[in-house]
């Protein structure tokens, strides 16, 4: 190819490597890449093309350093301090928040004492020296009302009312003349309202479940003539008692009907009582036979190799029994035809440790049975290790052996989604909060299908968040991993109701932080004064107030153990972490409260519209249940039995 040079060019002689400098190499090679006029078109723009290249590829190599050293540099996380302190009792085990978010409910080594949340004082105690409560449950009765129920470090439930800003002690539910022969009681709560109680009782190797109902219109009554007459020092009323509805027992294993033909069979179903209970059936004792020998057969292997194991000692019975108060939910009707109120429970569901089945029995039953039978049956596939319930009641949630996670949808008697979590660690608690912006109008004109965010803590320490939805898929995010360190694990996971996608986290070596649940990330610490620790690292004490959007944690001063120990007694603080006054969390507030209980009950009047509503449903969501049915059958042949 052709190429005009211009004469006046002079092309210098190689230099003399030998005898030159480094210096003269690089003015030499400089000189070559100096723009000259001189030069003719084609090499200037060659060396414009050559120069533009060299420069876009240092912009990019900087670029990408850069990019690499924000990743590898830790992230800033906001750290938030608490806006108020203040002095507690010593040994506080347990605190519980009104609904309204006007008083605090402290149970500490010598009583129990009120806090109002506006001014941070004690407004009234209730003293004894010789009781340390360990556990509260509060309900609010209106008209600055509250149904209190209480346990001790001895196993006796009392029941308190705070009116007024007086507190009286109504009744100790298991006080007996002989301490030998006194009921144990391991739990006693209260229904939201403060219509009902449970209480699980011990006793002798034997567990039960007391169930009451409290006189509320009569209690009112008689707390208004006591507040006029008596002092206003007086720390006891004896009101009107309260109802035992039932004892429950756990279940014993069914035995064989005596019944010989189809016909008896369906002569005692006239009644409809039977069938669907899941206790009370009429399986004769020759199906329970065949059914035990088909199960020894196809599961041969696992009971010879699990009979060489060395046995292991187990317990008789259940050890212990978890319970959820119901609202009325679902198209079911109530025997008898009782109307009950909105925020009235009309049932409550339990399950016994090692049982595979949740028990529902009705509360407002005109005729009380001697021995109550569960009136729902909701059987599982796996041990029931844990259970939650949202707030309208009408999702039960429960954690079962083998990472597996079932929720159960009340209005429709059937599962709203099924859940298998990552791991092999047991479930261990959970928690449940409801997210959606759906109006109230359209309820029982179309589905109502709310998402639901879960947090689940393992035995080991894992922590993950789910976000399940009817007809989408399901979502887990591990938050925290199985961790080398013990002192790292999870103690407390919740998510916070009045901040959207964030949830509470704090761990056994005293951090507490606020974490996204869609990305699994830290988003804001919450830090405790250097003087301070968390009261308790495996069981923090604290409570989450939606109202005023405050987090309060108590926390010790750092003492040394010699110290404490002279002096027995610890030097307790409230810490509050008021959220609704930090700006960087607006990004996160729920304009609007998650769902509220009475925007997610429908009121069904008949079996009509209820079926109606069920079909609606049904039409509504085939496109995603067309969408599933494929990945359905592919999964079908793994888990099938060979």
């Amino acid at each position: 190819m052709a190429v005009n040079v211009t004469p006046s060019l002079v092309i210098p002689e190689p230099p003399d490597y030998s005898s030159c400098e480094d210096d003269h190499d690089v003015t030499y090679f400089t000189d070559l890449h100096q723009p000259d006029n001189n030069l003719p078109e084609p090499a200037r723009t060659i060396d414009k093309l050559l120069n533009n290249l060299v420069d876009r590829a240092w912009e990019v190599i900087s670029k990408q350093e850069k990019t690499e050293k924000n990743a590898q540099a830790p992230r800033q996380i906001p750290v938030l301090n608490a806006t108020k302190e203040m002095k507690l009792p010593a040994r506080t085990n347990c605190i519980v928040c009104s609904e309204d978010g006007l008083y605090l409910f402290v149970g500490h080594a010598h009583g129990l004492s009120v806090i109002s949340t506006s001014t941070l004082t004690c407004v009234k105690t209730w003293q004894n020296e010789r009781v340390e409560l360990t556990s509260i449950s509060c309900a609010s009765l209106g008209n600055i009302t509250h149904l209190l129920c209480s346990v001790d470090d001895m196993g006796i439930a009392r029941l308190f009312v705070h009116h007024m800003e007086n507190i009286y002690l109504i009744k100790i539910i298991n006080e007996t003349e002989d301490i030998n022969q006194r009921n144990i009681c391991a739990k006693f709560e209260v229904s939201r309202r403060g219509d009902f109680g449970a209480a699980v009782m011990m006793s002798s190797g034997s567990v039960w479940l007391d169930v009451y109902r409290f006189p509320q219109d009569v209690w009112f009554k008689e707390l208004e003539t006591k507040r006029a007459t008596q002092s206003p020092w007086a720390t006891e009323a004896k009101l009107s008692p309260i109802v035992l509805l039932m004892k429950i027992k756990p279940p014993e294993i069914p035995a064989g009907s005596s019944l010989k033909s189809p016909s008896e069979v369906l002569q005692k179903t006239e009644e409809g009582t039977i069938i669907g209970s899941g206790q009370n059936h009429l399986i004769s004792s020759h199906q329970w036979e065949n059914q035990n020998v088909a199960f020894r057969k196809m599961f041969v292997k696992y009971l010879i190799s699990s009979s060489m194991r060395p046995s292991q000692q187990k317990a008789e019975g259940p050890s212990n029994c978890t319970c959820h108060f119901l609202l009325h939910e679902g198209f079911y009707s109530i025997p008898g035809e009782i109307k009950a109120a909105k925020d009235i429970p009309i049932a409550m569901c339990l399950w016994w440790n090692g049982s595979h089945n949740l028990l529902q029995y009705l509360l407002l039953k005109k005729e009380k049975d001697s021995e109550p039978r569960p009136d729902v049956l909701w059987p599982n596939s796996q041990e029931i290790l844990c259970s939650a319930v949202s707030a309208c009641t009408r999702f039960i949630v429960l954690g079962l052996d083998g990472q597996l996670v079932t929720i159960w949808d009340r209005r429709f008697g059937c599962p709203y989604a099924n859940i298998v979590i990552p791991g092999d660690s047991a479930i261990y608690r959970m928690k449940l909060l409801l997210q959606s912006q759906l109006p109230v109008t359209p309820l029982l004109q179309g589905p109502f299908l709310p998402t639901l965010q879960l947090v689940l803590t393992c035995r080991s320490g894992e922590c993950y968040s789910v976000t399940a939805s009817r007809g989408e898929d399901t979502c887990t995010v591990p938050l925290i991993e199985r961790p080398a360190d013990p002192s790292c694990s999870v103690s407390v996971a919740v998510p916070v109701p009045f901040l959207k996608c964030l949830i509470l986290l704090m761990q056994r070596n005293g951090q507490v932080s606020i974490w996204e649940m869609e990305d699994g990330a830290p988003m804001f610490i919450l830090n405790l004064p250097h003087t301070h620790v968390l009261s308790s690292l495996r069981e923090p004490v604290y409570v989450l107030e939606p109202i005023q959007q405050n987090l309060y944690i108590t926390g010790n001063r750092k003492t040394p153990l010699a110290k404490v120990t002279d002096s027995g007694e610890d030097e307790s603080s409230l810490f509050i972490f008021s959220f609704s006054e930090c700006s960087m969390m607006d990004l996160y507030r729920v304009k609007r409260p998650a769902v509220a209980e009475k925007e997610t009950r429908a009121t069904l009047s008949g079996l009509e519209e209820a079926c109606n509503f069920y079909f609606q449903e049904r039409a509504d969501s085939w496109k995603e249940r067309n969408r599933n049915l494929p990945f359905q059958w592919e999964q079908l042949p793994k888990h099938a039995i060979k």
